[in-house]
């Protein structure tokens, strides 16, 4: 994937990738072939590139809560192509795994990182996983925040749990948006609004829903369901347990107490690993919110662990 180069919103200048200036940059436009990727620099240290869930979110919703991390470390956000703030063509030569994979890889290049953790976040776990079997010598570290299964191992468990969690209430308020013609146009509100529906009950405390930011920018809500659909396409049925094993990268993953993810699903996911240890955290699907103090805690003493 070639990269064109680096357009940083605060001077809107083209420079080359690796340029000292794109270190500085707190926020910028990575311009390549097919896409241009937005992104965010917080924070001082070694750095993280942030790798949000969805598929067809951005990475918005992890801000402020994860921002925590940025007292220790340099924390690199972006918004996968064809949601936010990055562009891409909705169709399959632009959005598939192989570019989603290639896109962390150019960021990193373009920024001056030889080698960076990723911290993968729900679906984004998946995405960091797959980034880790291709490009393991690019990589310090894994942090598996509160991810999902990558197979299908634990998937009735997992659908128990979600129906046991849905409640009346929800099931009649996601009825009732997902019928409106607001839904079918995707308006941002409309879509928003059934995100917080069906992440509220994610939650361990329901009441916290509104601490999440959810209010999705317009191409989000307008590009997330195609985006979606073309990952799901370039994919196909993901089963990758025979490969885990094959990850030697140091991982930790985060799992909250009362995540709709079952608890052995990512004991599993850590003993598959080559090097995976699993830390249990109070908090739902959203550790970072629920569980900060925890979280910190974890991540601290796992970079701690790598450095000796």
């Amino acid at each position: 994937m070639r990269i064109w180069g680096v357009a940083f919103a605060a001077a809107l200048v083209i420079v080359i990738p690796g340029d000292a200036a794109a270190q500085r940059a707190r926020q910028g436009l990575l311009s390549l072939e097919d896409a241009r990727l937005f992104y965010e620099v917080v924070g001082e240290g070694e750095p993280i590139i942030v790798v949000h869930g969805g598929p067809g979110l951005d990475h918005n919703y992890l801000q402020p809560g994860l921002d925590a991390l940025a007292t220790r470390n340099t924390l690199i956000y972006y918004d996968q192509r064809g949601t936010g703030r990055s562009s891409a063509a909705l169709d399959s030569s632009a959005i598939n795994i192989d570019a989603f994979i290639e896109d962390i890889d150019a960021l990193r290049q373009a920024l001056g990182y030889e080698r960076v953790t990723l911290l993968g976040h729900s679906w984004g776990a998946v995405v960091a996983l797959e980034y880790a079997s291709r490009h393991p010598e690019a990589l310090q570290s894994l942090i598996l925040m509160n991810p999902v299964e990558p197979g299908a191992r634990f998937r009735d468990q997992q659908a128990a749990r979600q129906r046991a969690a849905l409640t009346v209430e929800d099931s009649t308020e996601l009825a009732t948006l997902t019928a409106t013609e607001g839904f079918g146009a995707r308006d941002p509100a409309t879509v928003s609004q059934v995100y917080r529906v069906m992440f509220r009950q994610a939650l361990r405390d329901r009441a916290r829903i509104d601490e999440l930011d959810l209010d999705l920018a317009e191409p989000t809500a307008k590009n997330g369901a195609d985006v979606g659909r073309l990952l799901g396409e370039s994919m196909g049925e993901v089963d990758w347990w025979d490969r885990l094993p094959q990850i030697r990268v140091p991982t930790l993953v985060l799992h909250g107490r009362y995540d709709l993810i079952p608890m052995q699903m990512s004991q599993a996911l850590a003993a598959s690993l080559g090097q995976g240890r699993v830390v249990l955290l109070e908090s739902g699907h959203f550790a970072y919110l629920e569980a900060r103090d925890g979280l910190l805690s974890a991540i601290s003493s796992f970079f701690v662990d790598l450095s000796r």
